[in-house]
């Protein structure tokens, strides 16, 4: 009877490929148990964290494209507006554009004059501006004695019982800052244009300056003032208060 052949290189190596699945099978029972045990305990940090991940990704999509909060740090809307408000703006009130771009998937009707509006710098750069729209493309706008006229009518401003300075701009009352008594103007807005400017005309950097705002670049109207903050500390008198 011939003596049987030893297995060949091939075969030698499957083998050894084999030894950890069946190390793997085999293994002992208090060793499957552990590991079952750390897959038990590891499983559900692993969907924990997949979960947080999502909502932060949503939230951070929710930013981006529903609603923000901004911190204003300058007094050209004083005295709707205070230097260390931080304000909440509303980014799909003239429509939803795509993430992170200037462009729109779809538009809505507005501004009207009177909307104060968040809006990126015509002139580039990354910090975003907060002013009031003055007038839409096609109308006239200029200063005299620090009276606004729009398409030649002024817009009448009154120091109320309490000494606080109001403009009625068209429908639209709000509160008034300091006036700018340099003319200006006139100009007329071009098409798909805003003239923007601050309620306190006299420390304000708007249109008058940097021109029209083209209105791709309005990044959403602002609702109200979430609460106030500066070196001083928090000032709850102003929380919650709405933007007109």
């Amino acid at each position: 009877m011939s003596e049987q052949s030893s297995p060949g290189p091939a075969a030698e190596a499957a083998t050894a490929c084999l030894e950890p699945a069946k190390a793997g099978l085999f293994m002992p029972r208090a060793d499957r148990a552990f590991a079952r045990r750390a897959y038990q305990t590891v499983a559900p940090l692993g969907r924990t964290l997949l979960k947080v991940l999502a909502v932060l990704a949503i939230l951070t999509l929710g930013r981006s494209t529903l609603a923000d909060q901004y911190h204003v740090p300058t007094g050209s809307m004083w005295p709707t507006i205070a230097p260390g408000d931080r304000i909440l703006v509303d980014k799909v009130a003239y429509g939803l554009r795509v993430p992170l771009t200037d462009r729109y998937v779809f538009e809505r009707s507005g501004p009207s004059a009177g909307d104060v509006v968040l809006f990126a710098d015509p002139r580039g750069g990354a910090t975003l501006l907060v002013k009031r729209v003055i007038a839409l493309p096609g109308q006239t706008v200029m200063l005299r004695r620090g009276v606004l006229y729009v398409d030649g009518a002024a817009q009448a401003t009154e120091e109320l019982g309490d000494g606080t300075r109001v403009e009625h701009l068209g429908p639209v009352t709000h509160a008034a800052g300091e006036p700018d008594l340099e003319a200006f103007g006139p100009v007329v807005v071009p098409p798909g244009h805003l003239f923007v400017m601050g309620d306190n005309r006299a420390a304000s950097l708007d249109s008058r300056a940097m021109g029209a705002v083209p209105r791709e670049l309005l990044r959403g109207r602002v609702l109200s003032v979430v609460y106030h903050h500066d070196a001083e500390g928090f000032d709850l008198s102003r929380a919650l208060r709405s933007v007109d």
